[in-house]
C-alpha cells in the first residue's frame, strides 16, 4: 500500500518561513499584523484534514478556509472551533443555512446569494451572519464583476443583519503572469476605493494566494491565503 509521509520538522520549518515572510510589510494599513488564512480544501490538499488542522492550530493559526459546504461541515465535525471561511459563493438556501448554523463565514458574490442570505436573516434573526464579499477581477469563476460597480453597490447596500468582515479576489495566474496579476490587483483596489466612498464596509482585504504571497509582498494587504 502506498503511503504519503510528511516530515513534521520540515513542515514546521516551512511554517516558520511563511510567518517570517508575512512580516515583511508590517504593519498593515490598520496597524495590525498580516493575518494568515490557512486554506485546507480537498482534505487539506491530501494531507488529512484533522491532523493538518491540528498541527497548524498548534503553531498558533486561528483562521482557516475551505471551498465547499461539505468541507466546512467536516471541519466542524472534527471539533475545530477556529474561524472558518467558505471561499465559494452559493445561492442554495439550505447550504447557506447549514453554513450559518455551523458558524461558518460565508462568501457572497452574486445577487442571488445576497437575496438568499437576506431571506435567511429574517428567518434566523438571532444569528449574527458574517460574510466576505468576493470580487471577480478577471478569474471568471464567481463573484461580483469588478466593472459592474453600480449594481454591486446597490446589492451590498441591501444587506440587513449581515456583517461584512472581509472582501477578496482571486488571482488567476499569479504563478507566471506578473503583468496580469498586477492588473487584477489594481482592479480590486479601485473597487475597494469606490465601495468605501459609498460607505460600504469592506473589512479585511485579502488577494494573495500562495504564489502571490511569495512574489508580491506589497499585495499582502490585511490577510493572505496560504494552502
Amino acid at each position: 500500500m502506498n503511503k504519503l509521509v510528511i516530515n513534521k520538522e520540515n513542515l514546521l520549518q516551512n511554517v516558520q518561513k511563511i510567518k517570517e515572510h508575512a512580516q515583511i510589510n508590517l504593519p498593515d494599513d490598520n496597524g495590525n499584523q498580516v493575518k494568515i488564512i490557512v486554506v485546507v480544501k480537498s482534505n487539506a490538499y491530501g494531507l488529512d484534514l484533522k491532523q493538518y488542522v491540528q498541527f497548524m492550530v498548534n503553531q498558533g493559526f486561528d483562521f482557516f478556509a475551505v471551498s465547499t459546504v461539505q468541507e466546512a461541515i467536516e471541519f466542524r465535525k472534527q471539533g475545530f472551533t477556529q474561524q472558518l471561511l467558505m471561499l465559494s459563493s452559493t445561492g442554495i438556501k439550505e447550504e447557506i443555512k447549514n453554513l450559518i448554523e455551523n458558524n461558518v463565514i460565508i462568501t457572497i458574490g452574486s445577487k442571488e446569494s445576497v437575496n438568499q442570505v437576506c431571506e435567511i436573516s429574517k428567518e434566523m434573526p438571532e444569528k449574527k451572519i458574517k460574510a466576505h464579499v468576493k470580487i471577480d477581477t478577471g478569474f471568471g469563476r464567481y463573484g461580483f464583476v469588478y466593472n459592474n460597480i453600480e449594481e454591486m453597490i446597490k446589492i451590498l447596500k441591501s444587506l440587513n443583519n449581515i456583517k461584512i468582515e472581509g472582501t477578496f479576489t482571486h488571482f488567476s495566474i499569479s504563478f507566471f503572469d506578473d503583468k496580469y496579476t498586477k492588473k487584477q490587483f489594481d482592479r480590486f483596489m479601485q473597487v475597494i476605493e469606490v465601495l468605501k466612498m459609498n460607505d460600504i464596509e469592506t473589512g479585511m482585504l485579502h488577494v494573495c494566494n500562495s504564489s502571490a504571497f511569495v512574489k508580491f509582498p506589497s499585495m499582502h494587504l490585511n490577510a493572505v491565503r496560504i494552502g
